[in-house]
């Protein structure tokens, strides 16, 4: 069945002695999805059987009362996609689901959980019905009693008291749930006693788009990205911080086939257009394909806003807003930067990447990237930056975490065994180790590459005493990483996180000398992403926060967790090692003419 309705009576994270908050009496005190239980009265024993049942059309009255509807069903998002259409509950540890059942085609859900529940202990998923490569948008109403944080499709949504309009968008993918949500975020919501929540009517349909080669302009207006798969597509900043959570800015890009479109749209408080240099007045900044940056401001020259020289068209509108607890100013700021002005090789298989910048000077907002997530007027989207490996992947489509291109090398392997490099030179001879000094010394690092028709293949052993493979920050993480023909930075982590391309790093305990862990690091860049030639340059690193070593190239030789060549600084292009067919080589290994 097609899901329009959906209503859902939860107790949640309330503690089993206190009585579930509903707004209504549920009908039994056990789980509807279970047998009725068996009554704690035995029956009365006679000596006599009668010798056949009475005969009758009807069956006999029961004693226990007929709960209308069905019971929803268990089971995990495998359940779901095996029955689409259909709502499945997924309970796990210390949650008591005391009714879980559709009357009327309207769900109903009550539970109770006990003390140290984890936030992902009740789970719901739902199949719809969808062709496979499309988006569908999705609207609901959902009513809460009380504020909570929950997750939809692992995005957080913070739940306010009373409706919230819900509008949010699936792709069809073979083996994927449309509706998967969470009862909780992380461990927040944990301490709330009870709710009620209600879906109301929801409506499910084929999202149609328009073509951004055909409607983009840039006028300082961005009702034009709405229909755009690239307006859904975005990242911005955004607090709930009371003193600030009127400011915010949501950033939009998109790749067509005649240059880089880009959008901020925002709502601050402090709006300077008559400083003397174009970074002191209201800015909208990106960087593009490493360090490579482009702007717009709005500091005026001869009454017009100024823009830097590769920033092929420009556009700033500001608004003044009066009201309270909005912000003072809304600005839209928009780019577009011409295939001709885009940095050499920046373009690969219809994909970029793009760091992100709003910035009026003494303008702060809270919850991004600066000062650690504290107030700045910095404001870069929180888990990137506008340079280096933490740039997000921009396409036709708008903007992403993750690249969306996919790599496999058929040459080498990337599994975090060096097994296939043993016959080359880039293994046997064509290397670089570094070990550290006195008593560090037994810590050391091989750094390895090579250049084939295929692609650029790194590897790295390491020898550490600290692994930390649990971080959300990659950098908080072991990790290798290295930079390519200067500032062009690439990283794989223990996490499993990887900038770009393929990689792995396999790490285990290390019993055969005195260091505590090996580790084993693959890095794959496919040619088509490289630039042209057959020789580059690159600068390597290996790093686990607080596994320091001496002697090495960080700290003037002193302790520091950061392990490179001293000499050799990994994003200085003058100081980054040669790589070519045979190797790695600290000296250029062209033959003189």
């Amino acid at each position: 069945m097609l899901l329009l309705g959906l209503f859902l009576v939860a107790g949640c994270f309330q503690k089993p002695s206190e009585t579930p908050a509903s707004s209504e009496t549920p009908s039994v005190s056990t789980p509807a999805t279970e047998e009725p239980p068996a009554s704690s009265e035995e029956q009365p024993v006679t000596s006599e059987e009668p010798s056949e049942p009475p005969a009758s059309s009807e069956a006999p009255p029961s004693s226990e009362p007929v709960e209308p509807g069905d019971p929803i069903k268990l089971g995990d998002a495998a359940a779901a996609l095996a029955d689409p259409g259909e709502m499945y509950l997924l309970v796990g540890e210390k949650v008591n689901l005391t009714y879980a059942r559709i009357v009327d085609g309207v769900p109903r859900i009550q539970f109770t959980v006990e003390e140290g529940v984890a936030f992902d202990a009740l789970q719901l998923f739902v199949k719809l019905p969808g062709e496979v490569g499309k988006r569908y948008k999705v609207n609901a109403v959902f009513i809460s009693a009380v504020a909570f944080t929950g997750t939809l499709n692992g995005e957080r949504v913070d739940f306010i008291r009373g409706e919230n309009n819900l509008e949010f968008y699936y792709d069809e993918q073979e083996g994927v749930v449309s509706i998967a949500f969470i009862f909780g975020y992380n461990e927040e919501g944990l301490g709330l006693k009870g709710n009620n929540v209600t879906f109301g009517e929801m409506s499910v349909a084929e999202r149609v788009y328009d073509d951004p080669e055909a409607v983009l302009a840039v006028d300082g207006d961005i009702s034009e990205w709405a229909n755009l798969k690239a307006y859904e597509n975005s990242i911005g900043v955004h607090s709930n911080t009371p003193e600030v959570k009127h400011k915010s800015v949501d950033f939009y890009a998109s790749l067509t086939s005649e240059g880089l479109y880009l959008a901020a749209d925002a709502y601050h408080d402090i709006y300077i257009d008559d400083s003397a240099e174009w970074w002191q007045s209201t800015n909208f900044e990106v960087f593009v394909h490493g360090g490579n940056q482009y702007w717009v401001s709005a500091r005026k020259v001869s009454g017009n806003i100024t823009k830097s020289a590769k920033t092929t068209q420009a556009a700033m509108v500001t608004t003044p807003l009066t009201g309270e607890g909005v912000a003072n100013f809304h600005t839209v700021a928009e780019m577009f930067i011409a295939n001709a002005d885009l940095p050499a090789g920046g373009v690969v298989a219809g994909e970029i990447r793009v760091g992100f910048a709003w910035k009026t000077i003494g303008d702060k907002l809270d919850n991004g990237e600066a000062a650690g997530g504290g107030l700045d007027d910095y404001w870069v989207p929180k888990g990137t930056w506008v340079q280096g490996a933490d740039q997000q992947f921009v396409t036709i489509e708008g903007i992403f975490d993750q690249t969306t291109l996919t790599f496999e090398p058929t040459t080498m392997t990337i599994d975090g065994d060096l097994g296939d490099w043993a016959d080359k030179a880039a293994y046997t001879t064509n290397k670089i180790y570094i070990e550290g000094s006195d008593a560090t010394s037994h810590k050391n690092v091989t750094f390895m590459a090579f250049l084939n028709d295929e692609g650029l293949f790194l590897a790295a052993l390491a020898h550490h005493d600290i692994l930390i493979n649990n971080e959300g920050t990659w950098h908080f993480n072991t990790n290798f990483e290295f930079f390519l023909n200067g500032g062009n930075q690439y990283y794989v982590t223990a996490a499993g996180q990887v900038s770009f391309g393929k990689a792995i790093i396999a790490s285990r305990e290390y019993t055969e000398g005195t260091a505590e862990y090996e580790s084993i690091a693959e890095f794959f860049i496919p040619r088509w992403a490289l630039p042209e030639g057959d020789m580059h340059r690159v600068g390597f690193a290996w790093k686990t926060n607080g596994d320091t070593a001496t002697g090495l190239g960080g700290s003037g030789g002193g302790p520091d967790a950061w392990w490179f060549e001293a000499g050799h600084w990994p994003n200085n292009i003058d100081e980054q090692y040669y790589v070519n067919a045979d190797g790695l080589f600290r000296a250029d290994p062209t033959p003189a003419p």
